[in-house]
């Protein structure tokens, strides 16, 4: 499940990276190429951030009750969750406020600098994201490992 859930953030990056190659070729003919890649790298960014958040809320429930409230272990949890979730969150609202901005360029209402900020900034708070992702996943891997044997 977390090989999946790394695998969905780095389609995302993938995504956005196609996303503004298009839109940065994109002619008035060829914008609704844009928009639809940019659609489905924005529900593929928000299910990979929501469910990795859901992840280590699952793991975290059965560690805790597995390890029979371990102090170390409740710590433990905790800390990848605080690591974990403002770094899905923030990748969240960047690509939902690009997408949103997208809007507001095709309609004249948003300058173009403005929305490809936000992309490039959208393209880094998922690639934090993956790497506190990846570091978290990790060492929640090590505490499965000893305490969800079975």
């Amino acid at each position: 499940m977390a090989q999946a859930l790394l695998v969905s953030t780095l389609l995302t990056i993938a995504g956005l990276v196609a996303t503004i190659v298009l839109g940065v070729r994109a002619t008035p003919a060829h914008v609704a190429n844009h928009i639809i890649v940019a659609l489905a790298t924005v529900i593929v960014g928000l299910f990979s951030q929501s469910m990795t958040m859901f992840f280590f809320i699952g793991t975290g429930k059965e560690l805790k009750d597995k390890s029979e409230q371990d102090a170390r272990v409740v710590q433990q949890t905790k800390a990848f969750k605080s690591r974990v979730f403002p770094a899905a969150m923030w990748a969240m609202a960047a690509i939902m406020v690009t997408f949103i901005m997208g809007g507001g360029v095709g309609s004249g209402k948003t300058p173009l600098w403005l929305h490809n900020a936000s992309a490039a900034l959208s393209i880094f708070l998922f690639g934090r994201a993956y790497v506190i992702q990846i570091r978290a996943m990790m060492e929640n891997a090590s505490l499965m490992e000893r305490y969800l044997k079975d």
